[in-house]
């Protein structure tokens, strides 16, 4: 899971190799060890439990049952809807029933049969092979990008001794029906259906789906190096997890739970340009890719992976971070009353406490921090106190930084904290056995709480803050990661 907002390089036979002999020498090793080469597209889970689909296409698709590989249509303009229907999926074209079908349903790019094609812009003609995005390919390796809506620009496509001109994006793109919008993504749609509902999965190259990985966990504002270096390790993260969710049909969800994936719609110029300018190039340790895990702000420190989560990766240790600072995420502060405090803490130990060991709190009556991870600035361990609604004692502890973070509400476990007591307010000191007083219950304990701290997300691997300070500072890309994952190398996958 990420969070956010020297170059050693090695030829990709001796890559191919490795990972032949990876596959034959360890065959319970992630997923991406068991072939021959790493794929070159990625299976991203958009909708999962749905009990309708509806989608629009823009460019040369085919629909078709991937069951039974029957062509359902060649799909042009028009809006499609697909319906679970006891496990089957039931299509449907701009309301008139198409046909019933066991699935999935796969909405697939039809491939250009070797078009070539020339992109004329004023005086300028571009040839590239296909049509299938903005950025084309001019003179030897220098990629040319265009704005969508760039006036004057036709492509010429020849293919089969058929000529003719067309307005000049080229894109295939699918608009999907989701949360009340229609957000448009490159490559192919796939639909599965189950007895829970319907499963809607977009596959695509990993370069393109980057397009959409990039500016939605780094503002595209930032510099190059910066997002070179966000592009390398959100490539990297993905190439790790690939499989992570075979279960599903698919390898990686579109949200935090990897990495925020926001579709053609949120792909920005700059970005794309540091996904190409950095294409194919990943981190390893001992040959494997590594999760490159990122988070926008360190509040100055990084942590051990054990200390925020649980496993020990030897590529995520804590360090200073001098080049962090910034004034968003330094310095916050989060006051919470008795009452916010109650509730809130009910709400979230709820989803880390069994609930046949889980007792409603009525009353907090002291936290306190018990250790500190590495760094000796965030806090590991929290002990939480108070009262239940029958007055007993009651006493919870939150292990792990991130737990901690995620219990209390906060940006990050970076934090100090400042209490105000009941007793204290009241001048007077509160016997035990008033605190033990239903009447009394609702005036004993914390009246309030405030922490002070800096740093927003988990704290781990790069801060997407201190990767802009660095370039800001004049450090590559390269110096970027290597700052900020330990004993990795830079090759090409």
């Amino acid at each position: 899971m990420v969070e956010g907002i020297g170059n050693k390089q090695r030829c990709s036979s001796l890559w191919i190799i490795t990972i032949l002999l990876l596959a034959v020498l360890w065959p319970r090793g992630p997923a991406w060890c068991s072939v021959q080469v790493v794929p070159q597209t990625v299976r991203v889970g958009l909708i999962q439990d749905a009990p309708q689909v509806t989608f629009v296409l823009q460019g040369n698709y085919q629909l078709s049952n991937d069951y039974t590989e029957q062509v359902i249509a060649g799909v042009g303009e028009g809006r499609w809807v697909v319906e679970n229907a006891g496990g089957l999926c039931q299509v449907s074209k701009d309301g008139e029933y198409v046909g019933l079908f066991n699935g999935p349903i796969k909405v697939e790019v039809l491939n250009s049969g070797g078009v070539k094609a020339i992109l004329s812009c004023g005086d300028a003609l571009l040839q590239k092979n296909s049509l299938d995005g903005l950025a084309v390919q001019g003179a030897g390796d220098a990629i040319n990008y265009l704005d969508q809506e760039q006036a004057g620009c036709y492509v010429i496509d020849v293919s089969d001794q058929i000529n003719h001109l067309t307005r000049g994006d080229g894109l295939n793109l699918v608009g999907l029906e989701k949360s009340g919008q229609v957000k448009h993504y490159r490559g192919n749609l796939e639909i599965r259906s189950n007895e829970k509902g319907l499963t809607v999965i977009n596959e695509l190259p990993i370069e393109q789906y980057l397009y959409g990985v990039v500016p939605a966990e780094m503002p595209a504002s930032f510099s190059s190096e910066a997002l070179k270096a966000q592009a390398v390790a959100a490539r990297s993260y993905l190439i790790a997890q690939l499989g992570s969710y075979a279960n599903f049909g698919f390898d990686v969800l579109y949200n935090q739970s990897n990495q925020v994936y926001q579709g053609y719609d949120g792909e920005k110029p700059a970005s794309s340009m540091a996904v190409d300018a950095t294409n194919g190039l990943v981190l390893v340790k001992d040959n494997q890719p590594i999760a490159a895990f990122f988070h926008a702000c360190s509040g100055g420190y990084t942590e051990n992976s054990e200390d925020v989560w649980y496993d020990k990766l030897g590529f995520i240790r804590t360090k200073e971070d001098p080049y962090d600072s910034n004034s968003q995420h330094y310095n916050w502060s989060v006051t919470y009353s008795a009452s916010e405090l109650v509730t809130l803490l009910n709400q979230q130990l709820r989803r880390y406490i069994k609930s046949s060991e889980f007792t409603a709190l009525a009353v907090i009556t002291d936290i306190n921090a018990l250790e500190w991870t590495a760094s000796g600035h965030r806090v590991k361990k929290l002990l939480i106190e108070g009262l239940d609604h029958q007055d007993n004692l009651q006493s919870y502890t939150v292990a792990n930084a991130d737990r901690v973070r995620t219990v209390l509400g906060l940006k990050s476990s970076l934090f100090t904290m400042e209490k105000q007591y009941y007793s204290e307010e009241q001048d007077n000191p509160v016997d035990l056995e008033d605190i033990l007083e239903p009447t009394k219950i609702a005036e004993q304990g914390l009246s309030s709480i405030t922490f002070y701290g800096s740093g927003w997300g988990h704290g781990l691997g790069m801060s997407q803050y201190g990767a802009a300070g660095m370039a800001s500072q004049g450090y590559s890309f390269q110096d970027i990661l290597k700052y900020y994952y330990t004993d990795v190398e830079l090759i090409k996958y």
